[in-house]
């Protein structure tokens, strides 16, 4: 499904850095997030048009945390 970019679009004419989550994308849009890192940083229609609103994607994984449990 192409993503629906009109609410972003609105994000990037505010000028200042934001990030999504993936189900906040999925809402805004209307579609998933690309799967393929390389093509959502570069290729996509996201990256395309924040390329273009003088922006860049920047993806940053999910980090699990591990910690000790005090008892």
């Amino acid at each position: 499904m192409k993503p629906d970019l009109s609410k972003i679009k609105k994000k990037f004419e505010l000028g200042d850095e934001f990030s999504l989550t993936e189900k906040q994308y999925q809402k805004l849009t209307g579609a998933s997030i690309p799967k393929d890192g390389y093509y959502l940083i570069h290729k996509s229609a996201v990256a395309k048009a924040a390329k273009e609103k003088g922006f860049k994607v920047v993806v940053k994984e999910r980090t699990i945390i591990f910690e000790v449990i005090d008892n």
